[in-house]
């Protein structure tokens, strides 16, 4: 799908990658209209300032993952304000990273509900405008811990592995319909624009995932080395060794 003039949904747009993604996708896709949302709306309004400055429409909702009615009220407004999201992109996350003995029930509800349920119910909800408009993408960001569980990371990769898994249930539920299902196996993100080893400058994220809804690409790895290691670790399991996992 071409994405000029498309209406694209981010949310965890309040800082860090979404709101890199936000003002780089405003910058560079033509009569784009991006809907930033987040939990700060403090900070989504300086994103939506950003967003602006880089040329393009932008608006700002708050919205919480963890709460089922903050995330119907999101749908609710959206549509009320005349829009229909073409591509929705699931970034929010808790990246609270911990030893499952050091992870209290609270910590590990609120990265499910984050991670996993706000994720699905955003997608159950959003879909449809898709259908209605005759297209759209669903882009889940899942992390290299997703695929390649760190043991200090017990939840937060049991989480992201869930993405994995509800990103192939979904493109094989709309298999037939114009909604493409893509799978970001994001690594480290380097956001300080100063170059450093091992880190994917956040542009060069920005630029390939652009390419990747516009081909329908099911699954984005951000090298060609970690997506054969993170394919030959699921035959291979002491790969673990070799690469270390990021959000």
């Amino acid at each position: 799908m071409r994405l000029d003039g498309a209406t694209i949904l981010i949310t965890g747009a309040s800082q860090g990658v979404g709101r890199r993604l936000a003002v780089y996708f405003g910058r560079h896709i033509e009569g784009v209209d991006i809907l930033v949302a987040a939990r700060n709306e403090a900070n989504l309004r300086e994103s939506a300032r950003l967003v602006a400055e880089a040329g393009a429409k932008c608006s700002f909702y708050g919205c919480d993952l963890r709460e089922s009615a903050s995330i119907e009220k999101l749908v609710e407004t959206i549509r009320r304000d005349g829009k229909r999201v073409n591509v929705l992109i699931n970034n929010a996350a808790d990246v609270t990273s911990k030893p499952l003995m050091g992870t209290s029930l609270d910590e590990i509800d609120s990265l499910v509900r984050t991670n996993v349920t706000g994720p699905l119910q955003l997608c159950r909800l959003v879909a449809p405008m898709m259908i209605e408009r005759g297209g759209g993408a669903i882009v889940n960001i899942s992390s290299l811990a997703g695929y390649k569980p760190n043991p200090g990371q017990t939840v937060y990769s049991a989480t992201k592995s869930a993405v994995n898994g509800i990103s192939d249930a979904l493109r094989a539920e709309f298999r037939g319909t114009p909604v493409s299902v893509i799978n970001v196996a994001l690594s480290s993100i380097n956001l300080s624009g100063e170059p450093r080893r091992g880190q994917v400058p956040a542009d060069v994220f920005a630029a390939k995932l652009i390419r990747a809804i516009e081909r329908g690409q099911p699954e984005l790895y951000l090298s060609p080395l970690t997506k054969w290691l993170m394919r030959l670790y699921k035959f291979y399991p002491p790969l673990a060794n070799i690469v270390r996992p990021h959000r």
